[in-house]
């Protein structure tokens, strides 16, 4: 009889101990005991867009926007069903066309000549090659049949791996000297003078770093199991001047000109240089899978 106490007594309080345990697994599920690991989404795409470059002083002229390539990978690590951190992998061409007024020294038709100065307007079309690391914060919905709709902010990190551009340049005056040895200078018929599409490495004209602000918008569309078609745009805006600081003066082989007016025309009795600064932006494609 006193054994089946004690046993009662010991089962009593085993059950107690369960109870006990059980409660406090549902309101403290987290003592010592790590959830489930973050789930990590990994993708590739490739990266369409337009780009364009935006001058960042009041004396270079914008020009027309360009069709740029790139690809990219990416790594979603989800919080949860809506929330994850992007980050990944991006490689894509920038750039775009500027304007401006140089004064150069060298006859760009004839070589012998390298001591001559020329005013000339410059049409430069930039094409600059990004490595970049994107840290953005994304929010997704829940999937809707099949679709699941996201949108990304953050920034992005990038490192100059190449930087060409082709100009066509348009002589506009030619220096004579007079025979007091002061410069004189020649309006010039531009037709005879131009010289196009000459293609130059830029690599010590743009900036070795870029921080760029990325916002997008898209779609995942859950193909089979994890794998998902993705698609989407981002605008990638880029914050600071890419244009190296100090990029004109008489020890340099151009030298920025300062124009007169809103037609931006040249006073050639007054010479004044000055740095061009400017940033380049890019609305870009995203299309690729998610695994």
């Amino acid at each position: 009889m006193k054994n089946l106490k004690s046993a009662l007594l010991l089962f009593a309080l085993g059950w107690t101990a369960l109870a006990a345990n059980a409660q406090l697994t549902d309101y403290l599920p987290s003592l010592g005991v790590e959830d489930e690991p973050a789930k990590v989404r990994m993708g590739l795409y490739l990266m369409p867009g337009v780009a364009w470059m935006l001058p960042r002083d009041i004396l270079t002229v914008p020009g027309k926007p360009v069709v740029r390539f790139g690809f990219g990978f990416t790594a979603d690590i989800h919080f949860s069903e809506t929330y994850s951190f992007g980050t990944g992998l991006n490689v894509f061409h920038n750039g775009g066309h500027i304007e401006y007024v140089d004064r150069v020294t060298g006859d760009q038709n004839n070589i012998a000549d390298d001591s001559t100065q020329f005013i000339v307007k410059n049409l430069r079309n930039f094409d600059n090659q990004w490595v970049e690391l994107p840290l953005t914060f994304k929010l997704r919905t829940k999937e809707i049949g099949y679709i699941t709709y996201w949108g990304q902010f953050g920034l992005g990190l990038g490192l100059n791996i190449r930087s060409t551009a082709r100009e066509t340049i348009h002589a506009l005056y030619k220096e004579k000297l007079a025979e007091d040895g002061t410069s004189q200078w020649e309006l010039l018929d531009t037709d005879i003078h131009d010289v196009v599409d000459a293609e130059i490495l830029t690599d010590n004209e743009v900036a070795i770093l870029r921080a760029a602000m990325i916002l997008g918008v898209g779609i995942e569309y859950n193909m089979s199991g994890s794998t998902s078609l993705l698609v989407g745009a981002t605008f990638n805006n880029g914050l600071f001047n890419i244009i190296n600081g100090r990029n004109h003066g008489p020890d340099l082989p151009q030298e920025h000109l300062e124009t007169v007016g809103e037609d931006h025309l040249i006073d050639p009795l007054n010479l004044t240089g000055y740095d061009i600064k400017a940033v380049d932006n890019a609305v870009l494609l995203t299309v690729g899978f998610l695994f």
